[in-house]
């Protein structure tokens, strides 16, 4: 199929968003690049049902169309004509936009409320002819996209009958004889898939994109509105908001045939999944499905600038003109009219399923998948916080594996790493307290090796000068010895005795006096050796101070650290919360794939 959703992944902040809002499984791929968790879009799995496009704040995601190529083609003379969806009518400056297409050179505009109208018809003759049990109507090609690639069990409850748009296509066709190129000017960007799967249609051309080129190219409009190349449409005109073929079909049937509904992003999709595994006794005889929650009034190719509220004050508007022009007989006159001129089984389509890739994973893969986002316990593996994209944490676990997602995507194992981190954090805050305290006493001590430093000093200072008396009085004891010595000398025999005294005399003042010098070298070495130590003990200190400071740097900035963590993990918290139901339902299914044989014969060929 072709690619209708593209992306600028260059904008893609990793929000997840888009992951939340798609019905169906793997349809989008997480991946890092340039460590930023980026999300992208797997072509082969989109069934184009445009939600990401409206989820995405940060517009990575748009559509392509065929605007540019139907202008393109127009200006060079083809012949076009298109049909346009009723969704026009709550358009401002609409049929103002038809009239200037017109004049670029559009040879027909076709109400496609005519093909609305076929569309009852043959909706209304089928129920009457073949009694079905149920029937899913078929006007969103995104859940026809989504039923032929995942749910083929469902295929046979598919509607035979054509879409409106087609419906309308087929008539300007075959029973108007148009051979231009049609082109749609719809409010749907996967019509492009059911015109390519049909070949009636050549241009999908969004009412968004051309309104926009108005806008863009500052074209002035004609104040003249267009009317239609067709006649006037019933209660066709109805179909674009939601429950449009019931009201149609309850006119006919009255509430004698049960019909349910189910429109939106979170609610058709999961009532679909739901559809394939209920009871058949209790399904609805037409489950009237639309991809929009507001119908194609406000469609994935409409701007949204207009409120729901106006839109189905416009719509209620409209359903009262109908009710005024047309009656009950004027219905039956319509119905009547149909049968003559057309041909059932030109209007009924028949439906190939589409290959998807198996989704299917093993219970060892799961439990792979959990211990990559290192989920050991049974609380990790349900937090089902859903910010991930998936909507539980086993599902997650299988995108894993799948490759559709990546364990970095995971904000609790996000959080528990915060958390470990914090609590190093909060180690180290200790332990630096426990250093600066150690530091500090250390300080201290050096205070009193300082101290005692000083006591030292002055005690060789008294050492110095004591033995500084003693040489003195060794040199005076050596004079007097020396002096002792000649009076001996002279005194003859008679003084030998006191000779030999003044000899010892005179040796003990050589050795005082050479203690006197050894301790002088001892005490300038030891001199020496306190400076250098009181030097040192400065320099420490200057380093201790240097020390606390870093130390005192470190803590307030460990703290900051910690309180920004703590801010983190809140904001971890509050983003792991589930969303509220206006962003995302409480509950989504995702699509799996059945490979159930289908049955296509059972869809009746019909002949006026």
């Amino acid at each position: 199929m072709r690619k209708i959703i593209n992306e600028d992944i260059s904008k893609c902040v990793g929000c997840n968003r888009c992951i939340r809002v798609c019905p169906v499984e793997g349809a989008n791929r997480v991946y890092k690049e340039d460590d930023i968790i980026k999300v992208s879009i797997e072509p082969e799995r989109c069934i184009a049902c445009g939600f990401c496009i409206d989820t995405c704040r940060h517009k990575v995601r748009f559509y392509e169309d065929d605007t540019e190529q139907f202008l393109s083609d127009l200006r060079r003379g083809e012949p076009i004509s298109l049909f346009v969806a009723p969704a026009i009518q709550v358009i401002e400056g609409g049929m103002q936009m038809l009239m200037w297409l017109r004049k670029q050179g559009v040879k027909k505009i076709i109400d496609a409320s005519i093909g609305a109208d076929i569309c009852t018809w043959a909706h209304i003759r089928y129920i009457e002819k073949n009694n079905p049990h149920a029937v899913i109507t078929q006007p969103c090609p995104a859940i026809v996209n989504y039923i032929l690639k995942y749910k083929h069990s469902l295929i046979r409850y598919l509607s035979p009958v054509h879409s409106p748009m087609l419906c309308t296509a087929i008539w300007m066709k075959r029973y108007d004889r148009n051979n231009d190129a049609i082109a749609a000017i719809s409010p749907c960007v996967a019509k492009a898939h059911e015109f390519e799967q049909t070949g009636y249609v050549k241009y999908n051309v969004t009412i968004k994109t051309l309104m926009n080129y108005v806008r863009d190219n500052d074209i002035e409009l004609p104040e003249q509105p267009s009317g239609f190349d067709n006649r006037e449409a019933a209660f066709g005109r109805l179909y674009s908001m939601p429950g449009g073929l019931k009201e149609n079909l309850e006119f006919y049937f009255g509430k004698n045939l049960r019909i349910d509904q189910a429109e939106g992003q979170g609610v058709v999709y999961e009532s679909i999944d739901a559809f394939a595994d209920e009871n058949p006794a209790f399904l609805p005889t037409v489950f009237d499905v639309l991809n929009c929650g507001e119908g194609c009034n406000l469609g994935t190719a409409v701007d949204h600038n207009i409120s729901r509220f106006a839109t189905h004050s416009m719509m209620d508007d409209s359903r009262k003109q109908i009710l005024k022009t047309f009656n009950r007989d004027y219905y039956n006159r319509m119905l009547a009219h149909f049968d003559q001129r057309l041909n059932m089984s030109d209007f009924i389509r028949k439906y190939l399923p589409m290959a998807a890739k198996s989704m299917a994973v093993s219970d060892e893969l799961i439990e792979e998948g959990f211990q990559r986002m290192h989920k050991s316990t049974e609380a990790q593996r349900t937090f089902d916080c859903a910010a991930c994209g998936c909507d539980t944490c086993h599902e997650m676990a299988k995108a894993i594996i799948l490759g559709d997602n990546i364990p970095e995507n995971c904000i609790q194992m996000l959080h528990d790493e915060i958390t470990d981190v914090l609590a190093i954090a909060v180690s180290n805050i200790s332990t630096a307290t426990l250093l600066e305290q150690d530091i500090s006493e250390i300080q201290e001590q050096s205070g009193t090796i300082a101290e005692f430093m000083i006591t030292l000093t002055e005690g060789i200072t008294k050492f110095e000068t004591i033995s500084k008396s003693i040489l003195s009085i060794a040199t005076h004891t050596n004079l007097v010895a020396l002096n002792a010595s000649i009076e001996a000398a002279r005194a003859g025999i008679h003084g030998k005795a006191f000779a030999v005294v003044a000899e010892e005399v005179q040796s003990l003042a050589a050795k005082s006096k050479e203690v006197v010098s050894e301790s002088e070298e001892i005490s300038k070495k030891s001199q020496k050796a306190i400076t250098a130590v009181n030097d040192l003990l400065s320099n420490i200190s200057g380093s201790y101070e240097k020390a606390n400071i870093s130390i005192s740097v470190l803590n307030q900035s460990l703290s900051k650290i910690v309180d920004s963590i703590n801010i983190d993990i809140d904001k971890t918290k509050a983003k792991a919360e589930k969303p509220s139901l206006a962003e995302l339902p409480e509950s989504t299914s995702y699509a799996g794939t059945d490979t159930e044989v289908l049955d296509t014969e059972n869809v009746l060929e019909y002949t006026h």
